[in-house]
């Protein structure tokens, strides 16, 4: 029997865009792995999709009365949810148990890092100020060192006031062309319309924070662009400058955090032309063929 508060209207839409989620994300996950497509435009396409529109399907009126449900949907989910698995536990125990952890993930990764500031000092050396400076549309960018020992280098505020972090340990162990590979890198990040498609996302993927696939699906995202961005940032130029400096962060990462590293070892395969990244872009219409299926389709389940 399920709980009555499963069927309010907050729990049974939250509920039903985990589902939608679940769906979409099998069928434009089949999809590109039939069409076998690597990273780029078109996978970034299908991520953002995924993200949107679960949200549009799960909140169409009229879908959430008993008449629905009983006589016209093609499959009532909260029957699935009511069906005991062994010592009166049931499926929807395992949903929330599910939706709870996917809640603390998302604080844990998401929420905390943007409350949690680095200690910063004002120790730039003048060469960096200048190399980033000189990077189109950072003519104004403002340059804190941090006394981290770890290699990183992030960006932080608006388009028109970034600000870059670099921590002791980038500027003790990259060289200089290194250091100005992962500066191009950063850079590429507000360039491109970047910045603003990851944040309005990011805002998309905290309203569906209970939601495991938006979790994925947000995070395979970010791994998008990251190698959209290192792309960019070689353009041109030898890419082994920044593989080294993507090695380097890779050996002083800690070797049980698999996804870290993972993430890593693909980027740096990518750069070094050890994986196939040629950029096989569906025409947009196709996508957006897909999409509207899936629009016309999704809000039958419920």
């Amino acid at each position: 029997m399920i709980p009555a508060y499963w069927y309010s209207p907050v729990v049974v839409v939250g509920w039903q865009i985990i589902l939608h989620s679940l769906v979409a994300g099998g069928a434009l996950y089949a999809w590109s792995r039939h069409l076998r497509l690597p990273s780029g435009r078109t996978k970034r396409r299908i991520l953002c999709t995924l993200l949107i529109l679960p949200l549009i399907t799960a909140l169409a009126p009229g879908r959430n009365s008993f008449s629905f449900r009983e006589q016209t949907a093609w499959l009532d989910s909260l029957r699935v949810l009511a069906i005991p698995l062994f010592d009166g536990v049931c499926v929807y125990h395992l949903a929330l148990g599910t939706v709870a952890l996917s809640i603390l993930v998302s604080l844990w990764q998401e929420v905390l890092p943007l409350v949690w500031r680095r200690r910063t000092c004002n120790r730039v050396p003048e060469r960096v100020l200048q190399w980033a400076r000189e990077l189109p549309d950072w003519h104004h960018c403002r340059v804190r060192t941090t006394d981290d020992e770890e290699i990183f280098l992030a960006t932080v505020g608006w388009p028109s006031r970034p600000q870059l972090l670099v921590s002791a340990g980038a500027l003790q162990r990259l060289t200089d062309e290194e250091l100005r590979a992962v500066l191009r890198h950063e850079n590429a990040h507000w360039r491109g319309g970047r910045w603003l498609v990851t944040h309005a996302l990011f805002v998309i993927r905290m309203l569906q924070c209970h939601n495991p696939i938006a979790l994925w699906t947000f995070r395979e995202y970010s791994i998008e662009v990251e190698i959209d961005c290192d792309a960019d940032a070689v353009a041109g130029r030898d890419p082994r400058f920044l593989a080294r400096a993507l090695l380097k962060v890779y050996e002083s990462t800690d070797p049980r955090d698999y996804s870290t590293r993972s993430t890593l070892r693909r980027r740096m395969n990518i750069l070094l032309g050890k994986t196939d990244h040629e950029d096989r872009a569906l025409p947009l219409e196709t996508l957006v063929f897909v999409a509207l299926v899936l629009v016309g389709l999704l809000p039958w389940i419920v």
